[in-house]
């Protein structure tokens, strides 16, 4: 249970990261954070540099300060790299993620993204030697599989498409079968043929 950050930045602070960093190693995805904890951190670390550079080096004091701020940055470091195998491993099963923060929800989309780029790659490889006399029948419509229950839209083509369940197959314009790809939404079925001549 989070308690809310008071008047003092310091003690509470340091108290909501070490908390943050203990939920977080024992939820199995991504914990809730405080909004304001971000911009605390930043300002409580600012505020420990800038105490180490107008203190006199080589003192106790100072000394005792940056082993503290070294300890503060290892906590930091340590609760999102937790968080960051928590988003890797959800991307590879394409899941979606609940108490993701700012920089994570613009970064986790293109994970998922280039995870399935990169399967895609692979899949192309193997497309290249299995269907190496074949090629892709020439079209201005895909053939998709729904991921997700869909809700009906407009195409590119000004048609009606839709409702779609989950496991749905239908032929959609290319643009439209392209962003719903990258959505996450559907998960495009090549079409193909042999080549002219070939066997």
């Amino acid at each position: 249970m989070w308690s809310s950050m008071s008047s003092d930045p310091h003690g509470d602070v340091y108290e909501s990261l070490m908390e943050a960093w203990r939920i977080e190693r024992g939820e199995e995805g991504p914990a809730k954070l405080p909004e304001e904890l971000l911009e605390g951190i930043r300002k409580y670390i600012g505020g420990l540099k800038h105490q180490l550079r107008v203190s006199d080096r080589g003192t106790l004091t100072s000394e005792l300060k940056e082993v503290f701020l070294e300890t503060v940055t290892k906590i930091v470091r340590e609760l999102f790299e937790l968080r960051l195998k928590k988003l890797v491993e959800a991307a590879v099963e394409e899941k979606p993620l609940e108490n993701l923060i700012g920089f994570e929800r613009r970064i986790y989309p293109r994970l998922v993204s280039l995870i399935k780029e990169y399967r895609d790659c692979v899949g192309e490889l193997i497309e290249a030697v299995a269907y190496q006399n074949w090629e892709r029948i020439p079209s201005r419509y895909e053939l998709v599989c729904f991921l997700k229950d869909t809700p009906e839209f407009i195409g590119i083509d000004m048609e009606s498409y839709g409702p779609f369940k989950a496991g749905d197959i239908a032929a959609l314009p290319s643009e439209n079968a392209r962003n719903l790809e990258l959505a996450g939404v559907v998960r495009t079925i090549k079409v193909l043929q042999p080549r002219a001549g070939k066997e």
